[in-house]
Parts: C-alpha cells; sequence; structure tokens
C-alpha cells in the first residue's frame, strides 16, 4: 500500500490556519531543546516546530501501542497521539524511557466529551482527572497545562453536532517533567 505524503512546504501550508497548532507552538514558546522526538509519523507541526526551535525533529514510525521507542531524548512532543491508543499508558511508559532525566514532554490530546461526538477513530479521551491520574501513573509531573478550542468559532455554526461541540471540544496542552520521588 502507497501512503500518500506531503511535501515539508505542503505540511507548513496546511497548518498556518490551524488554530490547535497555532496555540501548541504559543504553549511550546522558546523551549531549548538539544535532541527531539515527534511521537508519529511527520505532519504538519513538525517543520513549524523545528523552524521554531531551530532544531531537527526524529519521528517514530511504530505501533505505539506495544513497540519500544529507540533513542535519548531532551524533548519529545506528543501532539493529538493518546487518544488514538488502546494503551496510552505502555505509550507514556515508553517516552518517559527515552527521555533524559531533566527532559521535557509535551502532550495534547482532547478532552472527554461524550461518546457521540468522539471521532471514530478514538478509543480513549480522557477528564483531565483520568488524565492527570495517567500521565502520575507514567512517572511524570504536569508542571504547565492549557486548554484551548481547537476549532474557529464559526465553524461550531455549520450544525447541530458541531453547536454541540461548541460546549464539549475541548485540547489539553500539558508540559510534563519526569517525577524524581
Amino acid at each position: 500500500m502507497t501512503r500518500f505524503r506531503l511535501t515539508e512546504d505542503e505540511l507548513i501550508d496546511s497548518a498556518k490556519n490551524n488554530i490547535r497548532i497555532l496555540h501548541t507552538l504559543d504553549f511550546i514558546g522558546n523551549h531549548k531543546t538539544a535532541k527531539s522526538l515527534d511521537v508519529g509519523e511527520r505532519n504538519p507541526i513538525t517543520p513549524l516546530l523545528e523552524k521554531q526551535l531551530q532544531t531537527k525533529i526524529e519521528n517514530t514510525s511504530i505501533d505505539l501501542d506495544t513497540e519500544k521507542l529507540e533513542g535519548n531524548f531532551d524533548t519529545v512532543f506528543c501532539f493529538e497521539v493518546v487518544e488514538h491508543l488502546m494503551n496510552p499508558l505502555h505509550l507514556l511508559l515508553e517516552i518517559r524511557s527515552c527521555l533524559t532525566s531533566n527532559g521535557t514532554l509535551f502532550l495534547s490530546t482532547p478532552l472527554h466529551k461524550p461518546h457521540f461526538l468522539w471521532d471514530k477513530h478514538h478509543f480513549t479521551e480522557l477528564d483531565f482527572g483520568r488524565l492527570k491520574t495517567l500521565v502520575t501513573r507514567a512517572g511524570f509531573t504536569i508542571t504547565k497545562s492549557k486548554i484551548v478550542r481547537s476549532r474557529p468559532l464559526w465553524w461550531y455554526f455549520r450544525g447541530f453536532r458541531p453547536l454541540l461541540r461548541l460546549f464539549f471540544n475541548r485540547t489539553i496542552i500539558l508540559e510534563l517533567k519526569i517525577s524524581h520521588k
């Protein structure tokens, strides 16, 4: 099976008006990093992060539910991934094992909403309490968080289901550090 891949310029163009990506870039700011990993394949945010942080970012192409992450990284980015996994704890433990002791994990995921509004590819949507329990169980501490709306306001007025999403659709962005207990 051949997969369609966008060029770097097409990735950047597709991200220019994406509110969630703009919120994420703002949240990360000028974070300093020497070696970074973006969990998953290259996506629209990867080249923008590379430009903003002035560093090359590696990507993964493994089964994140079962396989091991390789390498040692100062920073790991995990955007819109955990909700697609049957075993998000496995991934977080793998990320923890490949982060340097003072490393940072930036993670984003949609917050829980009624199941009938879930994307058909989501296995897990967590409220803040469960998400905090998950990251704590994986050995992380939340150092910063921000809840954002991921679509422009006009999008929610396209019909009944989008209008419901106005009240329920929120994405949380977290900055996590390894707990040293």
